[in-house]
């Protein structure tokens, strides 16, 4: 028997509470959740293209169906019960897929995340720009709702601007008031909702993602205005970060994008999901740059490849290397010897005599 919407609804819930990420409907297979890294098939029979267009229907507006039918593919955000889901509907090979992302409605202090003290610190900054990096699937939207709660509930009264695509956690208010916008519903691009909310008075805003030229520069913008903004990219550590952005630009604007970056960098956190050795669920390993003068003249100077290098040193700074991350985990029985071999940069380190630093 095919599954119907109310199932859909069940199954994406039953996948919540299962602590997964995500689920994936495509033709001809049964329904595909990813659990703690792991994707799985789930107890129905395959889906058609006919029965995956049925469930998707309820949750396609007028405007979102007529961009599906123009584009064949739509983003869309939608609460579901308790939880909140993140659809990205699709056409493959003419068939119809979707994948679905759970988003996390609960904000978990950033301590609770494992992330190191100085994430704290940096989230109630009055200005400047701040990237949280790493692969899809690593959490960053997690980190940023945790700063963004962090500023809500701990830091200074705040007018908090919102740009997504879609809007992912929901926020109530506490010390801080919150305006959350979503790409092609209330503004048709992250770089006009940039632009916009720069005239709207805010303290922070936070960018779901700079996907072109023209939101670098917005976000650039908005940080050399005295606004706090927190933003993420899709690059693995803080060199590339510098190098995606720059590379973003055209050549004769990239000395003006370094100046600019420079001046108003305060921050990048790098992170990735590791999984756990007892084998409930996932860790973060973090890599985290904070803006000091001396990283400020390597991007001035186009020296990007040596900003790993000062991480190494930038202890008294609060920054932590990736490698040490993953040692600390390690050191802590967290993940296994295997894993942390993977994932560092120098396996041979985790030999030498370990070092350790604070998390």
């Amino acid at each position: 028997m095919a599954i119907t919407e109310y199932e859909l609804s069940v199954l994406l819930a039953s996948v919540a509470s299962y602590g997964g990420s995500d689920v994936h409907l495509m033709h001809g297979i049964p329904p595909i959740a990813r659990i703690a890294g792991v994707i799985k098939a789930l107890p129905f029979p395959p889906l058609s293209s006919e029965t995956i267009q049925k469930l998707l229907d309820p949750y396609m507006t007028e405007a979102q169906r007529e961009v599906y039918e123009k584009d064949s593919r739509v983003n869309s955000g939608h609460t579901i019960g308790a939880s909140r889901y993140r659809f990205n509907i699709y056409k493959a090979l003419g068939t119809v897929g979707a994948s679905i992302r759970i988003l996390p409605q609960k904000t978990y202090p950033l301590s609770v995340l494992g992330l190191p003290p100085i994430v704290g610190t940096l989230a109630v900054r009055k200005s400047g720009i701040i990237f949280v990096t790493g692969a899809t699937g690593s959490g960053k939207s997690t980190t940023m709702a945790a700063m963004l709660d962090c500023i809500n509930k701990d830091g200074r009264p705040s007018k908090i601007i919102t740009i997504e695509d879609p809007v992912e956690t929901i926020f109530n208010p506490c010390h801080s008031v919150f305006v959350q916008r979503e790409v092609g519903t209330d503004t048709p691009s992250f770089a006009m909702g940039i632009m916009d909310s720069i005239r709207q008075d805010p303290d922070v805003l936070c960018i779901g993602e700079l996907r072109d030229e023209r939101s670098i520069h917005a976000a650039m913008v908005a940080a050399e205005t005295g606004h706090l903004v927190l933003t993420t990219l899709h690059t693995r550590d803080a060199a590339t970060t510098a190098q995606r952005l720059v590379s973003a630009v055209p050549a004769l604007e990239q000395e003006i994008l370094r100046d600019q970056l420079a001046s108003c960098l305060e921050a990048v956190i790098s992170q990735e999901l590791l999984p756990r050795a007892d084998g409930k669920g996932v860790v973060v390993a973090c890599e985290i740059l904070v803006s000091t003068p001396a990283v400020r003249q390597m991007i001035r100077e186009n020296k990007l490849d040596a900003i790993n290098d000062v991480i190494q040193s930038g202890i008294k700074h609060g920054m932590i290397s990736k490698d040490i991350s993953i040692k600390n985990l390690f050191s802590k029985g967290v993940i296994t010897r295997e894993t942390a071999l993977e994932h560092m940069r120098h396996p041979e380190a985790l030999t030498s005599t370990y070092t350790g630093q604070a998390s």
